[in-house]
C-alpha cells in the first residue's frame, strides 16, 4: 500500500530526529545568543529578537531579556495601544542594555509627532533606537518627501536614533526602493522558508549596501498540528530564516517562557537534515492556510488589493488565536475586505492554494 506524502514525510522526520539527528531542545542556560551588526546602524543585535506584539505579561518579556535577548519590537497600535506600556514595564531598569524598535503610521506631521510622543511616554524612555514606518507597500511611501522630512526632524530632536520601515506586501519593490533611496536604515520584512528567491536576493543586496534586515512572520503563522509530537517545525522555520544571507535578526512573537526557550534553542544549536523534513511537513500542513507574503495576489487583482489583508487577518485568528489582533486589523482593512466580498469576477490564484473568497468571508466576521 502506498503511503500518503504527508505520512511518509512525518515518518521519515520522526525516524531521523529520533535515530541520528537530535531535535532542537531548550537551550542550556549558559549558552550565549550570537550577535550581528545591524547594517550601517552599527548596533550589535542578538540574532533572536523579541516580537512583543501579542504579549500582555511583562514578566514573560523580561524572562527573554534576562536570557540575553537585546532587541525588542513593539508598536503604538499593538494590543489596542497597551503593548508599549507592557514593554515599558518589562524594560524597567535595563533600558540601557537594550535596542528598542517601535512604529508610527504615515500621517500628517502633527499626528505622527503625537504618535511618537505617545510611544515614548508609554515605554517610559526618552528615545528609542529604531522608529519604523508601519506597513509600507509602495515606492511612493518610501520616497515621500514630507514623511522623510518629519522623520528627519524628529530624529534630530533625539526621539529616535535610526529610521526604518516595515512591510508585508510588495516587499521586493519596497526593499528596492529603500535600497535606491538611501534614507531608511533598516527594514522589518515578512520572510519565511516559503518566501520567493527574489525576496531573498534583494534582502542580501540591501544588507550588502548597509541596510539592516529584521525578519518577522518567520514561523508562518504559528499553526499547530498533531502531526508533530516529537519535534517543532517552528524551530526549523526560525533557524532557516536566521541562517539566510543578509538577515541580521528575527523577531518572532513569544507568548510564554517555553516559547522563549524553544526559539532560543533554535538559534543557538546546530541543525541538520531533520530541519528539511520538519519544514516539508510544515509546508504540506499549511497548504491552503498560511500566506507566504509573495504579493502575487495583488498583481493579479483588478483592484490592486488581492486577498492579502483578508488572508493575514485569518492567520491572526486561526494561527495566532489572537482575535483582538484580527479585529483591529480588519477594521483598518475594511474597504479591501468588503471589495473582496463584493467581487464577482475574481481571477486571483493564490500561490499557496488559499481560497481568497473564503478568507474574506472569514475576515468579515471581525468587522462587526
Amino acid at each position: 500500500m502506498l503511503l500518503k506524502r504527508r505520512e511518509l514525510i512525518k515518518g521519515a522526520a520522526l525516524s531521523l530526529t529520533g535515530a541520528v539527528i537530535p531535535t532542537y531542545a531548550r537551550a542550556e542556560k549558559n549558552v550565549t545568543l550570537p550577535t550581528r551588526t545591524l547594517g550601517r546602524t552599527g548596533l550589535k543585535v542578538t540574532t533572536l529578537g523579541y516580537g512583543a506584539m501579542q504579549v500582555s505579561d511583562p514578566s514573560i518579556i523580561r524572562y527573554g531579556l534576562d536570557r540575553g535577548i537585546n532587541y525588542i519590537d513593539t508598536a503604538d497600535c499593538y494590543l489596542g495601544g497597551r503593548n508599549e506600556k507592557v514593554v515599558g514595564k518589562a524594560i524597567d531598569g535595563i533600558r540601557d542594555n537594550l535596542i528598542i524598535a517601535t512604529k508610527v503610521h504615515i500621517a500628517s506631521e502633527k499626528r505622527m509627532r503625537r504618535s511618537v510622543n505617545k510611544s515614548l511616554a508609554s515605554l517610559k524612555v526618552d528615545t528609542v533606537d529604531l522608529m519604523q514606518l508601519h506597513n509600507i507597500y509602495s515606492q511612493d511611501e518610501v520616497t515621500n518627501p514630507d514623511v522623510k522630512k518629519t522623520m528627519e526632524q524628529m530624529k534630530k530632536e533625539g526621539k529616535f536614533r535610526y529610521t526604518a520601515v516595515t512591510t508585508h506586501s510588495n516587499q521586493v519593490k519596497v526593499l528596492e526602493a529603500v535600497l535606491e533611496d538611501g534614507f531608511y536604515d533598516a527594514v522589518l520584512v515578512a520572510v519565511n522558508y516559503r518566501s520567493s528567491k527574489e525576496l531573498f536576493t534583494i534582502i542580501e543586496q540591501a544588507a550588502a549596501a548597509g541596510v539592516g534586515i529584521i525578519a518577522m512572520k518567520t514561523q508562518n503563522g504559528g499553526y499547530a498540528d498533531s502531526a508533530w509530537p516529537e519535534f517543532t517545525p517552528h524551530q526549523a522555520a526560525l533557524r532557516f530564516v536566521v541562517d539566510k544571507p543578509g538577515v541580521h535578526l528575527a523577531v518572532p512573537g513569544m507568548l510564554s517562557r517555553n516559547m522563549v526557550d524553544e526559539n532560543y534553542g533554535a538559534v543557538t544549536q546546530n541543525g541538520g537534515l531533520a530541519d528539511f523534513m520538519n519544514l516539508e511537513s510544515y509546508k504540506t500542513a499549511l497548504q491552503g492556510k498560511a500566506c507566504a507574503f509573495c504579493s502575487q495576489c495583488i498583481e493579479q487583482c483588478q483592484f490592486n488589493t488581492g486577498g492579502l489583508d483578508a488572508v493575514r487577518i485569518t492567520m491572526y485568528a486561526d494561527g495566532y488565536s489572537d482575535y483582538e489582533l484580527a479585529s483591529s486589523n480588519a477594521q483598518q482593512a475594511r474597504a479591501n475586505i468588503t471589495r473582496c466580498l463584493d467581487c464577482e469576477g475574481c481571477v486571483v490564484q493564490c500561490s499557496q492554494g488559499i481560497d481568497i473568497k473564503a478568507a474574506a468571508q472569514r475576515a468579515s466576521l471581525f468587522l462587526a
